[in-house]
Protein backbone atom coordinates (compact mmCIF):
# COMPACT_ATOMS: atom_id res chain seq x y z
CA UNK A 1 0.00 0.00 0.00
CA UNK A 2 1.65 3.07 -1.09
CA UNK A 3 0.99 6.52 0.89
CA UNK A 4 -1.55 8.11 -1.02
CA UNK A 5 -3.14 11.05 -0.76
CA UNK A 6 -6.00 9.56 0.66
CA UNK A 7 -4.63 8.69 3.72
CA UNK A 8 -3.24 11.65 4.37
CA UNK A 9 -6.38 13.87 3.92
CA UNK A 10 -7.89 11.40 5.77
CA UNK A 11 -5.05 12.27 8.63
CA UNK A 12 -5.71 15.68 8.25
CA UNK A 13 -9.14 15.46 8.43
CA UNK A 14 -9.16 13.19 11.31
CA UNK A 15 -7.81 16.10 13.45
CA UNK A 16 -10.57 18.45 12.60
CA UNK A 17 -12.65 19.83 9.39
CA UNK A 18 -10.83 21.51 6.90
CA UNK A 19 -11.38 23.10 3.46
CA UNK A 20 -9.70 21.66 0.43
CA UNK A 21 -7.46 25.19 0.62
CA UNK A 22 -6.21 24.30 4.21
CA UNK A 23 -5.83 20.86 3.14
CA UNK A 24 -3.64 21.87 -0.25
CA UNK A 25 -1.47 24.27 2.31
CA UNK A 26 -0.51 21.22 4.88
CA UNK A 27 0.27 19.57 1.08
CA UNK A 28 2.69 22.03 0.53
CA UNK A 29 3.60 22.73 4.39
CA UNK A 30 4.29 21.22 7.21
CA UNK A 31 4.27 17.25 5.75
CA UNK A 32 5.58 18.04 2.35
CA UNK A 33 9.06 17.00 3.73
CA UNK A 34 7.78 13.26 3.32
CA UNK A 35 4.61 13.60 1.37
CA UNK A 36 5.02 14.49 -2.40
CA UNK A 37 0.89 15.84 -2.89
CA UNK A 38 0.36 17.97 -5.42
CA UNK A 39 -1.88 20.77 -5.84
CA UNK A 40 -3.87 18.41 -8.45
CA UNK A 41 -4.54 15.72 -6.21
CA UNK A 42 -6.49 17.14 -3.56
CA UNK A 43 -9.84 17.78 -5.07
CA UNK A 44 -10.08 14.65 -7.12
CA UNK A 45 -8.54 12.95 -3.62
CA UNK A 46 -11.87 14.26 -1.74
CA UNK A 47 -14.45 14.02 -4.39
CA UNK A 48 -13.20 10.09 -3.88
CA UNK A 49 -13.50 10.16 -0.46
CA UNK A 50 -16.84 11.64 -0.65
CA UNK A 51 -18.03 9.16 -3.13
CA UNK A 52 -16.49 6.47 -0.99
CA UNK A 53 -18.51 8.09 1.73
CA UNK A 54 -15.01 8.58 3.74
CA UNK A 55 -15.61 12.14 3.80
CA UNK A 56 -18.63 14.41 4.46
CA UNK A 57 -18.65 18.07 2.62
CA UNK A 58 -20.55 20.83 4.10
CA UNK A 59 -20.80 24.37 1.78
CA UNK A 60 -20.05 27.20 4.18
CA UNK A 61 -22.05 30.33 2.21
CA UNK A 62 -20.24 33.58 2.87
CA UNK A 63 -21.80 36.92 1.59
CA UNK A 64 -18.46 38.85 0.48
CA UNK A 65 -16.77 35.77 -0.78
CA UNK A 66 -17.98 32.80 -3.27
CA UNK A 67 -19.28 30.24 -1.24
CA UNK A 68 -16.44 27.17 0.11
CA UNK A 69 -16.75 23.55 1.25
CA UNK A 70 -15.13 22.45 4.39
CA UNK A 71 -14.88 18.61 4.95
CA UNK A 72 -14.96 16.12 7.85
CA UNK A 73 -14.52 12.85 7.97
CA UNK A 74 -17.07 9.88 8.82
CA UNK A 75 -16.46 6.76 10.77
CA UNK A 76 -16.42 4.78 7.84
CA UNK A 77 -13.47 7.53 6.87
CA UNK A 78 -12.19 6.78 10.54
CA UNK A 79 -12.37 2.55 9.82
CA UNK A 80 -9.83 3.41 6.22
CA UNK A 81 -7.61 5.39 8.60
CA UNK A 82 -7.71 2.82 11.40
CA UNK A 83 -7.03 0.16 8.48
CA UNK A 84 -3.90 1.95 6.96
CA UNK A 85 -2.58 2.64 10.24
CA UNK A 86 -2.79 -1.33 10.84
CA UNK A 87 -0.86 -2.51 7.41
CA UNK A 88 2.83 -2.92 7.89
CA UNK A 89 5.27 0.04 6.99
CA UNK A 90 6.14 0.84 3.33
CA UNK A 91 9.82 0.68 2.06
CA UNK A 92 10.66 4.05 2.02
CA UNK A 93 11.21 4.70 -2.39
CA UNK A 94 14.49 7.05 -3.15
CA UNK A 95 13.38 9.48 -6.05
CA UNK A 96 16.57 11.59 -6.91
CA UNK A 97 17.24 13.71 -9.66
CA UNK A 98 20.88 14.29 -8.99
CA UNK A 99 21.02 10.52 -8.09
CA UNK A 100 19.23 9.22 -12.01
CA UNK A 101 21.97 11.79 -13.28
CA UNK A 102 25.19 10.60 -11.48
CA UNK A 103 24.06 6.86 -12.35
CA UNK A 104 23.63 7.93 -15.89
CA UNK A 105 26.02 10.63 -16.38
CA UNK A 106 29.59 9.01 -16.96
CA UNK A 107 29.78 10.67 -19.89
CA UNK A 108 29.69 14.36 -18.77
CA UNK A 109 32.44 16.64 -17.37
CA UNK A 110 33.16 15.89 -13.84
CA UNK A 111 32.87 19.18 -12.73
CA UNK A 112 29.45 19.12 -14.05
CA UNK A 113 28.51 16.44 -11.82
CA UNK A 114 29.90 18.56 -9.23
CA UNK A 115 27.95 21.34 -10.04
CA UNK A 116 24.47 18.75 -9.96
CA UNK A 117 26.09 17.87 -6.54
CA UNK A 118 26.15 21.40 -5.29
CA UNK A 119 22.92 22.45 -6.41
CA UNK A 120 21.33 19.15 -4.30
CA UNK A 121 23.42 20.21 -1.60
CA UNK A 122 21.78 23.68 -1.29
CA UNK A 123 18.18 22.28 -1.87
CA UNK A 124 18.51 20.04 0.97
CA UNK A 125 20.22 22.92 2.76
CA UNK A 126 17.51 24.75 2.28
CA UNK A 127 14.52 22.18 3.38
CA UNK A 128 16.83 21.42 6.12
CA UNK A 129 16.74 25.21 7.24
CA UNK A 130 12.59 24.90 7.78
CA UNK A 131 12.58 21.65 9.06
CA UNK A 132 15.47 23.34 11.51
CA UNK A 133 13.11 26.55 11.76
CA UNK A 134 9.79 24.30 12.48
CA UNK A 135 11.98 22.26 14.92
CA UNK A 136 13.48 25.37 16.77
CA UNK A 137 9.82 27.37 16.83
CA UNK A 138 7.43 24.62 18.18
CA UNK A 139 9.12 21.29 19.77
CA UNK A 140 8.28 22.43 23.23
CA UNK A 141 4.36 22.20 22.26
CA UNK A 142 5.06 19.87 19.48
CA UNK A 143 3.17 16.40 19.98
CA UNK A 144 5.75 13.71 20.58
CA UNK A 145 4.42 11.92 17.23
CA UNK A 146 4.96 14.84 15.19
CA UNK A 147 8.38 15.37 16.51
CA UNK A 148 9.19 12.02 15.78
CA UNK A 149 8.52 12.69 12.37
CA UNK A 150 10.20 15.94 12.24
CA UNK A 151 13.37 14.36 13.93
CA UNK A 152 13.83 11.60 10.84
CA UNK A 153 12.75 14.60 8.22
CA UNK A 154 15.98 17.09 9.99
CA UNK A 155 18.61 13.78 9.88
CA UNK A 156 17.42 12.45 5.96
CA UNK A 157 18.05 16.34 5.11
CA UNK A 158 21.38 16.26 7.12
CA UNK A 159 22.56 12.97 5.80
CA UNK A 160 22.10 13.80 2.24
CA UNK A 161 24.31 16.79 2.70
CA UNK A 162 27.06 14.47 4.17
CA UNK A 163 26.48 12.21 1.32
CA UNK A 164 26.58 15.10 -1.31
CA UNK A 165 29.35 16.20 0.37
CA UNK A 166 31.64 13.42 0.61
CA UNK A 167 31.01 13.08 -2.79
CA UNK A 168 31.85 16.46 -4.04
CA UNK A 169 35.32 15.07 -2.03
CA UNK A 170 35.40 12.62 -3.74
CA UNK A 171 35.38 14.47 -7.62
CA UNK A 172 37.87 16.98 -6.42
CA UNK A 173 40.30 14.27 -5.01
CA UNK A 174 39.75 12.97 -8.74
CA UNK A 175 40.71 16.18 -9.91
CA UNK A 176 43.57 16.47 -7.94
CA UNK A 177 45.39 13.06 -8.77
CA UNK A 178 44.69 13.98 -12.47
Amino acid sequence: MQLQAKYVALALLSKRPMTGYEIKKNFEGPISFFFEGSYGSVYPTLKNLEKEGCIEKRTIIQEDRPNKNEYSITEAGRVVLAQYYEQPIEEDNVRSDVCMRLFFGGKMDEGEMLDWIRQSRRQHEAKLSILQGMHDQYHQQMPKHQLLSLTIGIRYHQAKIDALLECAAMLDHHEEEK
